[in-house]
């Protein structure tokens, strides 16, 4: 479907683990069908190359000039300038939001599982400024693929998956 529309998908076959180490502490209970279906994925980008899957280079990447995994976090905590609290707050929340999809077409939208017990492995959508005040999409992975297929499969696709298009 998201060939279809113009989107450039690898699949990779390397057998790495999608995080690395420091990645991987931070985040040790991921739902299992999220990360198997980033580790088939070398590549996941729309044909404008503004919206897209994180795949295992890009939880790898730290090179400031480049878009990293965690970029709504950084520019959360560089808003918060040195105000500890508001820095913890900001912590707390992506350390309990794990970001897998991104759009920087318009306000840095990201998809998020949720690591929260309460919604744990729920998708969540959120954007800057306000990046730590994020909405239910869907309530597993799985659901929300079937949302995006189905997203996919129309003209405009329903808000706010038709902004990761």
């Amino acid at each position: 479907m998201l060939q279809e529309r113009g989107w450039g998908i690898e699949r990779s076959a390397s057998g790495e683990p999608l995080l690395p180490p420091p990645v991987l502490r931070r985040y040790p209970r991921l739902p299992l069908e999220l990360t198997r279906f980033l580790e088939g994925l070398e590549a996941c980008v729309n044909r404008d190359q503004n919206a897209w899957f994180l795949c295992l280079e890009d939880y790898r990447r730290t090179d400031e000039q480049s878009y990293r995994w965690n970029e709504n976090e950084l520019m959360s905590l560089d808003a918060a300038g040195g105000d500890p609290v508001w820095q913890a707050q900001i912590r707390g929340f992506w350390d309990r939001h794990f970001p897998f999809m991104m759009a920087v077409h318009s306000d840095y939208d990201y998809l998020a599982v949720s690591l929260e017990d309460q919604s744990y492995g729920g998708i969540v959508h959120g954007f800057c400024p306000e990046s730590e005040e994020a909405s239910m999409v869907a309530p597993s992975f799985t659901e929300f693929l079937a949302l995006f297929k189905l997203a996919a499969s129309e003209e405009k696709g329903a808000y706010p998956l038709s902004l990761f298009l």
